[in-house]
């Protein structure tokens, strides 16, 4: 616990969550319950908008009926939440949730990692920084559009032709539309172009040799592979642009749960399921997890 308290990265959480009580503090229903406020924030974002629409600055005139609007608006706002008509309204309940959630990811936000932050999540997550293998290979397909059974043509061929020269081969398989042979492709885009399957399938597949069948979303193919790059770590500073959303990403969504967590803690949650569908156990369960 001492440890975690001299980190960094929790105080900067506890600061979030302190934000969050404050915004909360600054926002109490019983400021807002009979007052509107119009500030400098408030002209300036419906100068803002009125310019994006109509490319211009609003007049006088166009100012305060903008103004007006505002207002107006409020009012209805403030006296609907009164009338509770914002209760189980699902498009109002996920666009509050939305900007609660936006809130978040703003503070999460300020926090700018250090290249000692980036390589040590470099490091935790390696595999995901692999470059893919990559292959040159000739391959002929044999459709299922244009044959009885294309497996049964395939396997056949192989075992007629298995010494055959790349000529020799092409002639036996049918005229689709991709290469006949691909110099240098990475396993993910030779996947794009046959099938992931068929990507996926050619790992174990012997170098310097007709091999086959292989399938494909276009049928079966026979392949000869002529080279092979094996997957291999990407060096850090190579990497260093996708670390960066990575941990970008993963960050936002740690602070976003320990935020929520801290919010939680606010609130009884009680289960009320008088359902004979439901195993009252299953109930008492969710009552004990949701509090948690």
């Amino acid at each position: 616990m001492k440890k975690l308290l001299k980190e960094p990265f929790f105080h900067f959480i506890l600061i979030g969550a302190a934000m969050f009580v404050l915004y909360g503090l600054v926002n109490d229903k019983s400021y807002a319950k009979n007052t509107i406020l119009i500030n400098d924030f408030d002209v300036s974002a419906l100068i803002s908008k009125w310019k994006m629409q109509w490319k211009r600055p609003p007049t006088e005139k166009e100012l305060q009926n903008l103004i007006n609007l505002n207002i107006k608006q409020e009012i209805f706002y403030q006296e609907a939440l009164a009338m509770n008509l914002d209760h189980n309204d699902e498009i109002i309940k996920r666009r509050l949730a939305q900007k609660m959630q936006f809130l978040s990811n703003d503070i999460a936000a300020i926090f700018e990692p250090t290249d000692e932050d980036l390589k040590a999540h470099y490091n935790k997550h390696a595999d995901k920084y692999m470059t893919p293998t990559s292959y040159s290979l000739y391959q002929i397909t044999f459709s299922p559009d244009k044959r009885k059974d294309n497996y049964k043509d395939a396997e056949e061929t192989l075992k007629q032709f298995p010494d055959a020269t790349f000529e020799e081969m092409k002639q036996w398989g049918d005229q689709l539309p991709f290469n006949y042979y691909f110099e240098d492709i990475n396993a993910n885009e030779l996947g794009l172009q046959l099938g992931s399957k068929f990507s996926t399938d050619l790992e174990n597949q012997e170098l310097n040799k007709w091999v086959g069948p292989v399938s494909s979303g276009f049928g079966y193919h026979l392949v000869y592979i002529t080279n092979k790059v094996e997957s291999e770590i990407s060096d850090f500073e190579s990497a260093k642009k996708t670390v960066l959303r990575d941990f970008e990403y993963d960050n936002q969504k740690e602070i976003n749960e320990l935020i929520y967590k801290e919010l939680k803690k606010k609130y009884d949650i009680e289960i009320d399921i008088k359902s004979e569908d439901f195993d009252p156990k299953f109930v008492e369960y969710l009552q004990t997890e949701l509090n948690n």
